[in-house]
C-alpha cells in the first residue's frame, strides 16, 4: 500500500509540474503591457468648475479652456458672458453640490481608478498600435446641464481629446439619474467609462466596405470593435461594452440558436433597409421580433459572436489584421459560426 501511494505521489508530482510548465510558458509568452510607455493627461476641470464661486472666476475659468467650453456646452466664445450667468446658480446649488461631493467619493471618480484604468488600456493599444498617441482627457461635472442640445454630453471621443460628463457616469446608485431610459443605465456606472471610450476609440482602426449595406455587414463591424474592446480590456466585463445584464448575456448565449434561426429564416443577413436592420442594430429596450425578453441591438451581440469565433480560431490572427479586414462575408464564413454555443 505504502509503495502503491508513493507511485501515486509520484505520478501527481509530474503532473503538477507538467502544469506548471505549461503555464510558466504560457505567461511568459504574453505581451508585456506594463514596459509600454503611456501619458495619462486627466485635466479635472469637474474640480476647476466647483472652484469657481463668482461669475468672473466662472469666466477666467472658461477663458483657461476656451476650446473645450465651447465644444462641450456649444456656445461660441461671444456667449461665454451669458453661460456664466446660467451655469453660477448651478454650481451654488446645494443639490448639485451634494451630487457633485458623491462624485469624489472613491466609489465613483475620487482616487487614480479612472486613471489606472485609462493607463491599461492605453498601454494595450500602444503594445498593438505603436503609433496611437494618447488623447487629453478632460472631465467635467455640469449636472445634465444643456442635455438635449449635446448629441453625446457623456462621451465625446476623437483622435486627439475625450471629453467626460462624470455625472452621466454615476450609475443607479447617483444621487440624480440622467434623462435616459431604464436599460441604457446599464452603461452609465463609473466602471464603464473606460470601456465605452475604447469601443470609440476602436473606430479608427476598424476598416469596412463602404459599398456593403448588409445587416451582416453592420453585425460585423459592431462585432470587430467589441473584439477590440475585449482585447484592450480583457479583465473588463462585456456587460460594460454592450449594456447588457449578466442574465441577458447569459440566456443570449444559451437560446443563441433560436435567435439565429429567426435572422436565417428571415433572411435578414443581407438585408439592406435600414427600418428593418435598426429593429436589430439600434438600442432598444428589447427585441420583440424574436421575443419579449430578447435584449436590445441583439445583432450587434451576433456580430460579436461571429467575429469572436473567426479571431478565436485562427491563433496566428492578430488584431490589427482583424481590423484591417473589410470583407464580412469572408469574416462570417470563417468564422464557421451556426449559431451554437463554443465547444468545451
Amino acid at each position: 500500500m505504502k509503495y502503491l501511494n508513493f507511485n501515486i505521489l509520484f505520478f501527481l508530482l509530474l503532473l503538477v509540474s507538467a502544469c506548471n510548465s505549461k503555464e510558466d510558458k504560457l505567461s511568459s509568452s504574453e505581451p508585456d503591457f506594463n514596459n509600454v510607455k503611456v501619458i495619462i493627461n486627466i485635466k479635472r476641470l469637474d474640480k476647476e468648475l466647483f472652484a469657481c464661486q463668482s461669475k468672473n472666476e466662472l469666466l477666467a475659468f472658461f477663458n483657461k479652456y476656451p476650446t473645450f467650453i465651447s465644444n462641450y456646452f456649444q456656445v461660441s466664445l461671444v456667449d461665454f458672458d451669458r453661460l456664466a450667468a446660467q451655469i453660477l446658480p448651478l454650481v451654488q446649488n446645494q443639490g448639485l453640490q451634494d451630487f457633485y461631493k458623491q462624485s469624489q467619493e472613491p466609489a465613483f471618480f475620487g482616487g487614480k481608478t479612472l486613471e489606472n484604468e485609462f493607463r491599461t488600456a492605453f498601454q494595450h493599444i500602444k503594445y498593438y498600435y505603436p503609433n496611437f498617441k494618447e488623447p487629453k482627457i478632460y472631465t467635467i461635472f455640469s449636472g445634465f446641464f444643456g442635455q438635449g442640445n449635446l448629441k453625446t454630453p457623456e462621451l465625446t471621443v476623437s483622435d486627439s481629446v475625450i471629453y467626460i460628463g462624470l455625472d452621466y457616469f454615476m450609475g443607479r446608485k447617483g444621487k440624480y439619474l440622467p434623462d435616459v431610459y431604464d436599460y441604457q443605465l446599464r452603461k452609465t456606472i463609473p466602471e464603464a467609462v473606460v470601456p465605452q471610450t475604447v469601443l470609440l476609440l476602436s473606430q479608427r482602426y476598424n476598416e469596412t466596405n463602404p459599398k456593403d449595406k448588409t445587416l451582416l455587414s453592420d453585425m460585423v463591424w459592431y462585432g470587430k470593435s467589441y473584439v477590440f474592446a475585449h482585447t484592450m480590456m480583457p479583465k473588463k466585463a462585456d456587460s460594460l461594452l454592450i449594456g447588457y445584464t449578466t442574465q441577458q448575456i447569459d440566456e443570449s448565449y444559451e437560446f443563441q440558436k433560436n435567435i439565429w434561426a429567426h435572422f436565417i429564416d428571415n433572411q435578414l443577413l443581407y438585408n439592406t433597409q435600414d427600418p428593418i436592420k435598426s429593429k436589430y442594430i439600434n438600442e432598444r429596450p428589447t427585441t420583440p421580433e424574436i421575443g419579449k425578453n430578447c435584449p436590445g441591438t441583439i445583432g450587434r451581440w451576433l456580430g460579436w459572436r461571429i467575429v469572436g469565433k473567426y479571431f478565436d480560431e485562427n491563433e496566428k490572427f492578430k488584431i490589427q489584421d482583424l481590423m484591417k479586414q473589410t470583407d464580412a462575408q469572408k469574416i462570417f464564413e470563417a468564422s464557421r459560426y451556426k449559431g451554437l454555443p463554443d465547444e468545451e
